[in-house]
């Protein structure tokens, strides 16, 4: 399905993470990740990648002329303003139902998508179908960092996890008190699995501490240091600390089917 400029605004908007390098400085994570994911795909072989839920496209600018990638979004108006970037082509639709036959992709991308998703196990059927043998999904998932679970133990209110925001949110250790909107890594992993994959990698990008108030209210200010790239890569390496990404990034290789 192609572009319709003329089509009514769609009910669910997928929320994206924007490239903006002049946003480095204030908050690095979304830059960082993009660059990450593009990273990854170049390593791997194969030409024609989706990239699945591509809002104004700036995954398809990173990858330039390294690989020919598709963009798909439910948005029309995204879909206009990613006409600048370099895509083969750009269709209108939804990860839940691709408009692309059996087994024509080297490769998926999905970018902070997952969480919004009502059917995730529908939108993984799709990707299992349109990706050949051997063929490789890279998906993108906000993580609980520990400042979110600092948050939700002082507020007993879930963290960006509400209709509004993200329909789950997941977590490297299992979130108590708040049924049904939040789920750990394992699961994710298992879920994917059972539709045909193998986990390849896995990594991060982001590692926020718990934020402080009242009268150390000043260590909030302090911890801006640690949002420098190079100092929060090395807090990333750390055991406790890696674990709490404020992006989660996994690499799956379709092996067939679940």
């Amino acid at each position: 399905m192609g572009i319709d400029p003329h089509a009514p605004s769609p009910t669910l908007d997928l929320d994206r993470t924007r490239y903006n390098p002049a946003m480095r400085r204030i908050w690095p994570w979304p830059a960082l990740l993009l660059e990450e994911v593009a990273a990854w795909i170049k390593e791997l072989p194969g030409d024609l990648w989706l990239d699945a839920a591509c809002g104004e496209g700036q995954l398809g600018e990173l990858l330039g002329k390294r690989k020919r990638v598709l963009g798909l979004d439910i948005d029309w108006r995204r879909l206009v303003r990613a006409r600048s970037h370099p895509y083969v082509a750009l269709l209108q639709g939804s990860v839940d139902s691709l408009p692309l036959a059996r087994g024509s992709l080297n490769g998926i991308a999905t970018v902070e998508t997952l969480e919004h998703v009502i059917d995730m196990d529908a939108a993984l059927r799709e990707f299992a179908r349109c990706l050949r043998t051997p063929g490789y999904l890279l998906l993108t998932i906000p993580s609980v960092t520990l400042r979110s679970v600092w948050q939700m133990r002082v507020s007993r209110q879930p963290v960006y996890c509400d209709p509004r925001e993200h329909l789950r949110e997941f977590s490297a250790v299992p979130v108590r008190g708040f049924p049904h909107m939040f789920e750990t890594w394992q699961s994710l992993e298992a879920r994917v699995e059972r539709h045909g994959f193998a986990l390849l990698r896995g990594g991060g990008v982001g590692f926020l501490l718990p934020m402080w108030q009242g009268r150390w209210a000043w260590v909030e200010h302090c911890m801006n240091v640690l949002y420098r790239e190079t100092i929060n890569r090395w807090l990333g390496s750390l055991p406790v600390l890696r674990r709490f990404p404020y992006y989660r990034i996994y690499l799956f290789q379709h092996k067939g089917s679940g």
